[in-house]
């Protein structure tokens, strides 16, 4: 009878045990952020584990052509898992589970190689399409006032592509008559105020992604003294109001990869994307 209890009381005992470790299912699908299409046949585990579609025993092998995955009697906990395919970006998300909630559906996003860094729409079905920096050379470089554009730029003549030429007196009024010439500030882009767009860092950071949206005003360049990059000559510039400053939202989606999503004020615009208080890119919008 004693032994009976004994064999009973250890069976409770293990039974407690395994109860203790409970596990339960992650899947989900690896998804191009831009197009929202499926990856084919990805790579995924879970950093530091035995689950991965790598493994020769996993058994879900035939969905991974829809970019779908699974993986069974995952014990509760933290989890880094990660998703990769020849020719893309690493995609990786940090999970948990607990004993209320074993089981999780999660969405990884990863993004072909040969993306180059910048702006791009969303919902683009037939692939990137990248929203060109046409001010970024008429930009400044400032801190306090955050960002500033040059209204106008001087264009370059001929004589002055030549290195090594020198103009003769005669031509020495027409260059410098075509030496005056300047360029304008690009027009805005116009954008609905309800933005969506993806933004590719140059380089891999740690830290977050800050995207803020400012009026855009026309200023005194005496004013803005931290701007650096304004001619001698130039009188008024283009600057933000920093007193209506809009924080947007940001999302990382990828390694580099982060979507900005918000409510955009209506009118000229200035959007400012930064890492660690450094300035990394601002665009000009006219918002409608």
């Amino acid at each position: 009878m004693k032994k009976q209890l004994f064999i009973g009381a250890a069976a409770l005992v293990a039974m407690a045990m395994t109860g203790c470790q409970k596990t339960g299912t992650i899947e989900g699908v690896v998804l191009d952020p831009f197009t929202g299409k499926a990856i084919e046949m990805p790579t995924v585990w879970m950093d530091s584990t035995i689950f991965g579609t790598q493994n020769p025993k996993y058994p879900y092998k035939g969905d991974l052509q829809q970019g779908k995955f699974k993986f069974e009697k995952v014990p509760v906990g933290e989890y880094l898992i990660k998703a990769r395919r020849s020719k893309y970006i690493l995609g990786q998300q940090k999970i948990a589970t607990d004993e209320k909630n074993p089981n999780l559906s999660v969405t990884l996003y990863e993004y072909s190689d040969q993306i180059k860094p910048g702006l791009y729409k969303s919902g683009t079905t037939e692939g990137p399409e990248k929203i060109d920096n046409q001010w970024v050379v008429y930009s400044t470089s400032c801190s306090e006032s955050v960002a500033g554009y040059r209204l106008t730029m001087p264009i370059a003549t001929d004589a002055a592509k030549v290195p090594g030429k020198k103009a003769d007196k005669k031509k020495k009024k027409k260059a410098d008559k075509g030496a005056a010439k300047v360029s304008s500030l690009p027009a805005p882009l116009a954008v609905d105020a309800a933005l969506n767009v993806f933004y590719v860092n140059a380089s891999s950071v740690t830290s977050p992604l800050v995207a803020t949206t400012y009026p855009a005003v026309e200023g005194k360049v005496a004013d803005h003294s931290d701007c650096q990059g304004f001619g001698a000559d130039e009188k008024t510039g283009l600057f933000v109001d920093k007193s209506k400053g809009t924080t947007l939202n940001v999302e990382y989606k990828a390694e580099n990869l982060f979507q900005v999503t918000g409510t955009l004020p209506s009118g000229k615009q200035i959007l400012q994307l930064a890492q660690d208080g450094k300035t990394l890119q601002t665009y000009y919008f006219q918002v409608k």
